[in-house]
């Protein structure tokens, strides 16, 4: 229970990934709509998802986390999120919002290596 207490914000934000994915895509179409809405959103929700997962990380351990497991875990994440997606009617396996995913879960990483440097100095 106490792990799971610990990464509550990155466990929320994968349900919402997934939730999300796995609409119909009709539920969707009463938000505004612009050429790359879709990307965005994969980018912000993988953005989201990596950024709690690398804080509540660090909050939990003292630490940051392993880079190749954390890669490994982004990466397994993100092709299992796709994955799903077969299973439904309305949505479809992407190899673009793959590299989207990827890109929010990378720009996170970026973002608290850069902030990490900056408060240690």
């Amino acid at each position: 229970m106490k792990k799971i207490a610990a990464y509550k914000f990155t466990i929320a934000t994968a349900c919402l990934i997934i939730v999300a994915l796995l609409l119909p895509s009709s539920s969707f179409s009463s938000m505004p709509s612009f050429i790359g809405i879709d990307k965005l959103a994969h980018l912000a929700l993988f953005f989201l998802f990596s950024f709690s997962y690398i804080l509540e990380y660090r909050r939990e351990k003292k630490k940051n986390p392993p880079f190749f497991s954390s890669i490994f875990i982004m990466i397994l994440f993100i092709l299992g999120s796709e994955l799903l997606q077969l299973f439904t009617t309305s949505r479809r396996f992407e190899w673009v919002d793959m590299l989207f995913d990827l890109a929010g879960a990378a720009a996170a990483f970026l973002l608290l290596v850069v902030f990490g440097r900056k408060s240690s100095s």
